[in-house]
């Protein structure tokens, strides 16, 4: 992977003159979303997304926040990576979280002041080898975490996480991959649900799908691709037929409409997924920032993408 990100291509992310890779105006929200019927007792799954791989999740009202990033910069310093747009809620704003999923240790997954954040309150964190030495460092204390191999799971309160292979790399300095990248199956008695973090594509979904599937809900990685590292990023095809792989109902494409970190045009990433999708037989699920889905009742979606040309 490192010997794909050499200096012509850095030189291309930065020279390229392409107008259409970050948004013209802000992308539409719901914003603030509906935290009443979010947080409302459930025996389903509810989501929201807050753009990139950020997902709130309300398992059986258990609150599971996957790889929260909330600074303005996904970048070892802050006027680099900067975002799109404010999320639609603060950390501050969030209501208490139970468990925080990350997957792997990139800057645009794992945010040193959004764990900081936690450090004091009750939440756990679950997260692959290696990553604990990271949170330690920040001040979270080692009883909160949950550390994991690939294929190993821990369970609470009759809901079990599932640490699942991915095909990527680690490493905030780019060169020290000495923790594992992952991605997350959440089963609870009602619904299961499959977060990739980022991956290329490979047969490791399809034995995701056998062993632990079908799924309720897929998240992929569907953005900051390029046929020159797609071993560690689906293309949005790819992503879809990730989905099928895994045996999922639904897909949400993630990893998108919030940070520029690849030459593709911003709204590239669901338009091929939409396509895709209607293509092979997916149903896709294309949530605003903020809105509130959930899986027990029949959903709108627009194309809102659209709206931003």
């Amino acid at each position: 992977m490192n010997e794909r990100i050499d200096w012509r291509l850095t030189l291309e992310y930065f020279t390229s003159n392409s107008s259409r890779r970050t948004p013209d105006k802000p992308l539409p929200e719901v914003n603030p979303p509906d935290l009443q019927a979010f947080l409302e007792t459930t025996d389903s799954l509810r989501f929201i997304w807050l753009g990139h791989s950020t997902v709130l999740v309300n398992v059986q009202n258990k609150l599971i926040l996957f790889d929260p990033v909330f600074s303005n910069s996904a970048a070892p310093v802050n006027f680099l990576v900067q975002r799109f747009q404010p999320a639609v809620l603060s950390l501050e704003e969030l209501p208490p979280i139970d468990y925080i999923v990350i997957s792997h240790d990139h800057y645009d997954h794992l945010d040193m002041r959004s764990v900081q954040f936690f450090r004091d309150k009750e939440s756990t964190f679950l997260v692959p080898l290696g990553i604990k030495s990271h949170l330690e460092y920040w001040g979270v204390a080692t009883k909160k975490i949950i550390e994991l191999d690939w294929w190993a799971e821990h369970e609470f309160e009759g809901i079990r996480f599932v640490c699942t292979p991915a095909q990527h790399f680690s490493g905030r300095t780019g060169t020290n991959q000495t923790t594992l990248w992952a991605s997350w199956v959440v089963d609870s008695p009602n619904s299961k649900i499959y977060f990739s973090g980022d991956s290329g594509y490979d047969e490791h979904y399809q034995k995701i799908g056998d062993q632990l599937g079908p799924f309720d809900a897929a998240f992929i990685d569907s953005g900051q691709y390029n046929e020159r590292w797609r071993e560690v990023h689906n293309l949005p095809e790819e992503a879809v037929q990730a989905a099928i792989d895994l045996r999922a109902k639904q897909m949400i494409p993630i990893h998108w409409a919030m940070f520029e970190l690849s030459l593709h045009d911003w709204d590239e990433p669901i338009k091929r997924s939409q396509q895709a999708a209607e293509e092979l037989g997916m149903e896709l699920m294309t949530p605003k920032l903020g809105q509130v889905v959930d899986l027990a009742v029949k959903n709108q979606f627009s194309h809102w993408w659209e709206q931003v040309q």
